[in-house]
């Protein structure tokens, strides 16, 4: 039981924070420190993803006659729980669980794997430093399995395990611990976001790359406005200083004439 609760509470405040990562906005992430977007004190609030999420399984429960894909059978054996009775998320509340427990919208695990330093991070308070490559190998499955299906949300099993004032401070612990991790490998280090922020990332680049492009345009006009007045004012000079030589010309030959003129 200990190692389930042990194991739990790191991929549940794994899960969390790059939860919380992939909702925030990428301007959030230029302008605010870590500790500005800190997941225990600045929820995210009307988070669209939970709005689609759930469009996504009312949509698959009318599809399948109407059987919610909320509760898993044998989910307790995903959790790695013998014995645990099959006890199921309303089962869990109704043993004192919190009513309103907090969503944590689904972001998937880094496609990279092993070779991703967040993915790393999470097995590796749970397999240990002296785990060799199979158990680690072991341990990903373990981890992509639950992953897959926490995003359906907390099992039962889970949420009994952990709801206790202790393990909630353990898995709060872990939330802000991995969040900061994943913010840095995030923003300093330009690993792969989670999914909704990379889009989010795309959009406001390909934004910033037609303002750039707009702006390139405008100023390239306004070049061709100053050359063009440029190019005017200095025909203008040239056919002013054209009708100065063209007088003084005039002058000189009408002082020569008037010479010729006057009698010897």
């Amino acid at each position: 039981r200990g190692e389930f609760e042990h194991r739990t509470s790191i991929f549940e405040g794994a899960f969390r924070a790059w939860s919380h990562l992939g909702g925030l906005l990428p301007l959030d992430l230029e302008t605010k420190p870590a500790n500005d977007l800190d997941p225990l004190n600045f929820p995210l609030t009307d988070d669209i993803r939970l709005a689609n999420s759930k469009k996504k399984v009312k949509k698959s429960g009318s599809d399948e006659g109407g059987a919610g894909p909320d509760v898993e059978d044998g989910e307790d054996n995903i959790d790695g729980v013998g014995g645990g009775g099959g006890v199921t998320a309303a089962q869990a509340q109704a043993q004192g669980g919190d009513d309103k427990r907090r969503e944590y919208p689904y972001e998937p695990l880094p496609r990279s794997g092993l070779a991703h330093p967040f993915v790393q991070a999470i097995l590796s308070p749970w397999l240990g430093p002296d785990a060799d490559q199979d158990a680690i190998q072991l341990g990903l499955t373990t981890l992509r399995t639950w992953w897959q299906h926490r995003r359906k949300g907390e099992s039962g099993s889970a949420i009994v395990a952990l709801g206790t004032d202790r393990m909630r401070g353990v898995v709060e612990g872990y939330t802000r611990h991995f969040f900061n991790l994943a913010h840095c490998l995030v923003v300093n280090d330009k690993e792969q976001p989670p999914r909704t922020l990379h889009g989010k990332m795309r959009e406001l680049e390909k934004s910033r790359n037609k303002k750039g492009k707009k702006r390139s345009r405008e100023n390239v006009s306004i070049k061709v406005r100053r050359r063009c007045a440029q190019h005017q004012y200095q025909q203008l000079q040239i056919q002013q200083l054209q009708q100065q030589i063209t007088m003084q010309q005039i002058m000189i030959s009408q002082q020569q004439q008037q010479q010729q003129q006057q009698p010897r």
